[in-house]
């Protein structure tokens, strides 16, 4: 399988190159923003991997130019996008964007492991052309068990059906809320302000609040934009 990693500093290069390269991928690599892009036009890789912040075009502006490109040539791609401490809005922006992932530097291996995996995940699920947009719920005595799969919006059919337990006689019973998220779990802009409110009411009702399954790389998105503050995150080993 083929990789991309666009970056301009070179020690990052080097680093997902060799690890990269150990995991038997075909790897790519780019110094520019502008050269990133003429090298995915040429190779197609399966998965890129970009730094947001590089002189020339940044990497928002190349996971535009990549997602155009494949629509063009009716093709899919994984786009995991590499942020830096502050770049909270831009990582955002880019899950607006459809970016399949993120990472964080410095690059942790568990990071690195965690996007692959989701990547893989994802190219398969395309390749089968299965959708796995769902929500399912478990309740046992007083403990309610919600399972996300896909992307959650804020007018998606998973929000709709998670926002009935906004009614508080839906909640008769509950004294603890379980979230867990499945693999393929991803979120946009609007679904990560929904959650956040729907966390808030229902832990406002004296609800405990758990959630599960997150990657590596969620939880600390998670963790930057405050849902630990309202939830308790319980980090996996499934991913080591």
């Amino acid at each position: 399988m083929k990789v991309l990693v666009i970056d301009d500093e070179k020690p990052t290069l080097s680093m997902f190159k060799l690890f990269l390269t150990a995991y038997g991928y075909q790897v790519f690599v780019a110094q520019s923003g502008e050269e990133g892009v003429a090298v995915y036009e040429k190779e197609r890789p399966q998965i890129v991997f970009t730094d947001l912040k590089m002189p020339g075009i940044d990497g928002i502006e190349v996971l535009k130019r990549i997602h155009l490109l494949c629509k063009a040539h009716a093709k899919s791609v994984q786009v995991i996008i590499i942020t830096g401490h502050g770049d909270m809005d831009k990582a955002i922006e880019a899950l607006d964007l459809d970016a399949s992932d993120f990472i964080s530097k410095p690059v942790a291996k568990k990071a690195l492991d965690a996007s692959l995996k989701r990547a893989e995940l994802r190219i398969k699920q395309s390749s089968e052309r299965k959708n796995f947009d769902e929500i399912s719920f478990q309740r046992t005595d007083t403990k309610l068990r919600v399972k996300i799969s896909g992307k959650l919006t804020s007018n998606s059919e998973t929000t709709e059906k998670l926002g009935k337990y906004r009614n508080k006689s839906m909640l008769e019973g509950i004294e603890s809320l379980c979230i867990i998220f499945d693999q393929n779990f991803s979120i946009k802009k609007d679904g990560i302000s929904w959650l956040m409110a729907f966390i808030s009411e229902i832990r406002d009702v004296g609800i405990e609040i758990t959630m599960e399954g997150l990657s590596y790389n969620y939880i600390r998105f998670f963790q930057m934009a405050g849902l630990h503050e309202i939830a308790t995150i319980i980090e996996s080993n499934t991913e080591e």
